[in-house]
């Protein structure tokens, strides 16, 4: 027998090799109701034009349902009028419809619908969807009334082709804010206050920004904030409890060049004064400054360590007048202002960053969104913005403890 003899066993594989090739490139249509009928999208069931009937797929009777079956000898093209007027007709041997701009159909007797590009069109090539793969009616996110020419756009999306996204809110931002594209909402974007020069599909054709002009958003009304601008802003301030804190100053010096009818303008957080005159004082400029939106209040003076205004003294000289402008509201580290001058030569710098907070309800208290308004803790109620009793509702004084007898 076989004990004591070792067994083996070997297996002997192989593996397939499949080479596909295309021999004939397909030159046939494939178009809805082999474009020899009507589609109803609705139900998906084709209205055949006279003289064509389902077929098989290869011209003959059949059950597809396609029109693509002629049922006798075709001699006129498609339509109660050829091609309903709205189109040519080829004539022999096809009498097929060429459909003027904006008509559709076999018979020509639809409407297209306007369009954009696409919100998820599959890419091509790397680098290469949405710009370069054509337009989509409705720009594939919404569906086209062949009746009236016009989209339906889903939930979300607006504008002709359904080629825009809504912004959020009814009405659009809730009325606090402006509806602007990614493109003007770069444009307007700003850092502290200043505009930053920022650009959003600037570069035509670059896939990278190809949504520049379709996607939107909200850039909400000051006082106002959130994704759609239906939040309340609080005031702000300085944390009366954080000490060893400064002021921002700035440093201004002015020249008249001897010319005394000379003026300039002070800019800050893309607000401009009105016109400020060589011969001005202290109290003019300041005045002019808190006459801003952006400005609530300042001290303009001479002299940085007495912080003398001097009533008498003028902001500029045909020798040089060096004065500074100090930020009580808003505190924090403000942007430095900038300026034009028609006459006067003018120099700003900074001569003291600021360090102090510029927080919501400073730091003590909580906001009422709703409302816009500080529910400060206890201890705490409206400032100066300098830690002083005032009119900002802002929780930035620290209440006196009153005392007991």
């Amino acid at each position: 027998g076989n004990e004591g003899r070792n067994l083996k066993m070997s297996i002997a594989t192989s593996s397939a090799k499949m080479t596909i090739a295309t021999t004939t490139d397909g030159s046939k249509e494939d178009h809805d109701c082999s474009d020899r009928g009507i589609c109803d999208y609705t139900t998906g069931i084709c209205s055949c034009s006279t003289g064509y009937d389902t077929s098989d797929g290869y011209g003959n009777e059949g059950q597809r349902g396609d029109c693509g079956y002629a049922t006798a000898s075709v001699t006129a093209c498609p339509g109660e009028t050829s091609c309903t007027g709205h189109g040519t007709c080829e004539g022999t041997p096809t009498y097929a419809c060429q459909c003027s701009n904006g008509y559709t159909g076999a018979d020509c007797s639809l409407y297209t619908c306007p369009y954009g590009n696409s919100w998820f069109s599959l890419p091509t090539d790397d680098e290469e969807s949405h710009l370069t793969t054509g337009k989509a009616e409705c720009a594939d996110m919404g569906l086209c009334d062949r009746t009236t020419g016009a989209c339906s756009c889903m939930d979300g999306f607006e504008g002709a082709a359904c080629d825009t996204m809504s912004c959020p809110g009814d009405p659009a931002c809730n009325d606090h804010g402006d509806c602007l594209s990614m493109s003007a909402l770069a444009e307007a974007a700003t850092s502290n206050g200043d505009a930053l020069d920022l650009t959003y599909g600037a570069t035509p054709n670059d896939p990278d920004t190809w949504d520049f002009e379709m996607i939107q958003g909200c850039d909400c009304d000051d006082g106002y904030f959130g994704y759609d601008c239906s939040l309340m802003s609080c005031p702000y301030g300085d944390d009366p409890m954080t000490k060893y804190q400064f002021n921002e100053v700035h440093e201004i010096t002015c020249e008249t060049d001897d010319d005394d009818d000379g003026y300039f303008t002070l800019t800050f957080r893309e607000e401009t004064t009105a016109s400020i005159s060589v011969s001005a004082g202290a109290d003019d400029v300041e005045a002019a400054l808190e006459a801003l939106d952006s400005i609530t209040y300042v001290d303009v003076y001479f002299d940085a360590g007495l912080k003398d205004d001097d009533a008498t003294g003028t902001v500029c000289s045909s020798s040089e007048t060096t004065f500074y402008v100090e930020f009580k509201y808003p505190t924090d580290d403000v942007p430095l202002m900038t300026y034009a001058a028609s006459g006067p030569t003018i120099s700003i710098k900074e001569y003291q960053a600021g360090t102090k907070e510029y927080i919501e309800c400073s730091g003590r208290g909580l906001c009422d969104y709703t409302t816009g308004l500080c529910s400060c803790f206890t201890g705490y109620g409206a400032s100066d913005g300098q830690g002083s009793e005032g009119l900002l509702d802002n929780c930035g004084y620290v209440l006196p403890i009153a005392g007991t007898d």
